[in-house]
């Protein structure tokens, strides 16, 4: 009900905070659903791969939280260097694709080998991660940019990183509480100390893994599915 409330007011609003033009238009709402759910599930990695590394592989908070560098280094040097092409080619939606369809095996991967993982096949999987989504993030943000009017641009971009935020922090509340449902009766409520994080068994971030590529395959398919529109040389020529 709030949700047909918002989007009723969105109507009828003069100014709203979400111009319903913008969710009317597939390309918008699928570079917003890539950008979204790719970056989501950047971020339930980041907050549960340390809890996997200490509670279920038994690594100090020190190595756990230097071992996850990797991840953002080559996801945002990426990200870098796909900005830089972008406008060069023709067929921009080809390589992120390929690569993000790495990045979603690299978390299968990650998810079945949950309980035998080595601490160089954990760097090549963050590795492959990061190189698989870096180059998705510029893309699904200059799509956006690209098929939204010009007065619609700020609004656009603010929901887009709304919406960023609203799916991450639905993602992992959901994966936190598979992780906290698997706990044992009678833990601490409200507590994630180590000996409480140690019941969850490798079993549960093998699913929470799995669930993550999941999540991480809905940035592809949204990203698969985006008309690959020629790039506008300025914004007075976006959309007709």
């Amino acid at each position: 009900m709030l949700g047909f409330g918002f989007v009723a007011r969105l109507r009828t609003a003069i100014e709203p905070l979400i111009p319903v033009a913008i969710l009317s238009d597939s390309a918008a709402c699928l570079a917003i659903a890539a950008h979204s759910f790719g970056w989501g599930s950047i971020i339930a990695l980041n907050v549960f791969l340390p809890m996997y590394l200490q509670s279920a592989l038994g690594w100090s908070p020190t190595a756990a939280g230097l071992s996850l560098v990797i991840l953002m280094v080559t996801l945002n040097s990426s990200a870098g260097l796909s900005s830089q092409l972008l406008g060069r080619v023709r067929r921009y939606k080809l390589l992120p694709l390929c690569f993000l369809f790495v990045g979603v095996g690299a978390v299968v991967v990650l998810g079945l080998s949950a309980g035998s993982m080595t601490s160089v096949k954990f760097e090549i999987v963050l590795f492959l991660i990061g190189v698989g989504f870096g180059r998705t993030a510029p893309l699904t943000q200059v799509a956006l940019q690209n098929t939204v009017p010009v007065h619609d641009l700020g609004a656009a971009l603010g929901t887009m990183n709304f919406t960023r935020t609203l799916i991450a922090t639905i993602l992992v509340a959901i994966f936190g509480a598979i992780v906290l449902a698997r706990a044992p009766v009678g833990a601490p409520p409200g507590t994630l100390t180590q000996s409480f994080l140690g019941a969850a068994s490798l079993a549960t971030f093998t699913i929470v893994f799995l669930a993550i590529a999941g999540t991480l395959a809905v940035s592809f398919l949204s990203l698969f599915l985006l008309e690959e529109k020629p790039l506008a040389d300025a914004p007075s020529l976006s959309r007709n």
